[in-house]
């Protein structure tokens, strides 16, 4: 069952205003664009259905935005103060686990774009084993931007002394807004995987072997009919995981099991896409190195697939009840 109400001219129309937004901006400066679309308006009549056709069309065109933190800021500013200008989110670092750092210890996290234009900065903390919300200048903390894997994520790691301040108790709220994230990253990584396999698709049918379009050989066949059922995958999950979205906990066993389904799901797609391409998908001349690196880059916000499956089995061996998320 799906939540969106959005009938499919209308997700048509969307879709192609979005496509034209990160075609031209290339996502960064994103906020003025969608303002100008009504999107805020698209959001409130929509929510499952604009937000999965933003993340969706971001993760095609490889943009890179702070789209995520209004994300969890919708969540989050219900019990934070007054805010002075425009909020970014301190993300927890994949390398800890996903955990927020202790009230009492330095700051590490990642940033989805540069401070200069940011405000305040809101900081997620444990205190005594539950998270808690810190706003802090942003000026207090080092930046260094994200390279390595996917040096065109334009996500910044942030190091520096915990602000100062009293924390605002936030342990469900931080709960909902993981969820709602994960829902966005699941959306996001399917957009990259789609944009993937049709640069497979693409590639196989023009190139020939044997006097015939390799698209047409059996093994290929199938690891592009493979790839084609885990994208499918991830939407099963999201149009699951949406109508629990308005929970107490903000669907979040849903939204971790869709997270942690399109984690593997882009492993699954881009290893196909890959060897498929031959020796041009290990190559930077393909922009398929692109599609592998950024949902690698995705997939570990706010919990990659590994450490998502290690969560939720030591849940259920812990008691915790098996909700089915969608019907096998």
């Amino acid at each position: 069952m799906t939540s969106t109400t959005m009938d499919a001219a209308t997700a048509e129309l969307l879709t192609g205003s979005l496509r034209e937004l990160f075609a031209g901006s290339a996502g960064r400066e994103i906020g003025p664009a969608l303002a100008a679309l009504g999107w805020a308006e698209v959001v409130a009549e929509d929510p499952a259905g604009a937000t999965t056709l933003l993340f969706t069309e971001q993760g095609r065109a490889l943009a890179s935005s702070p789209a995520l933190d209004a994300v969890l800021l919708a969540e989050l500013d219900r019990v934070l103060p007054a805010g002075h200008g425009t909020r970014a989110v301190l993300y927890p670092h994949p390398a800890d686990g996903d955990r927020p750092s202790t009230v009492d210890g330095p700051v590490r996290g990642i940033l989805l774009a540069g401070l200069d234009s940011v405000d305040e900065l809101v900081v997620p903390v444990r205190v005594d084993g539950a998270v808690a919300l810190l706003t802090a200048d942003p000026g207090g903390v080092t930046t260094e931007p994200v390279a390595g894997f996917d040096g065109g994520s334009g996500w910044f790691t942030v190091t520096g002394r915990q602000p100062s301040g009293t924390p605002v108790p936030a342990a469900r709220e931080w709960e909902r807004a993981v969820a709602a994230g994960r829902r966005a990253l699941a959306a996001e990584i399917a957009g990259v995987c789609q944009a993937a396999l049709d640069l497979a698709v693409a590639h196989t049918s023009a190139r020939v072997q044997y006097g015939r379009p390799i698209a047409s050989f059996q093994a290929v066949r199938h690891r592009l009919a493979e790839a084609h059922v885990a994208i499918n995958d991830i939407a099963s999950m999201l149009d699951a995981a949406w109508p629990v979205a308005g929970n107490a906990d903000g669907g979040a066993w849903a939204a971790a099991l869709t997270k942690l389904r399109a984690g593997r799901a882009q492993a699954e797609v881009m290893r196909h896409g890959v060897q498929v391409l031959g020796a041009m998908g290990l190559t930077s001349e393909s922009a398929m190195h692109s599609y592998v690196t950024r949902a690698g880059a995705l997939d570990a916000l706010l919990g990659g697939h590994r450490l998502l499956s290690e969560t939720t089995g030591r849940a259920l061996l812990a008691g915790a009840p098996a909700d089915p998320v969608v019907e096998v």
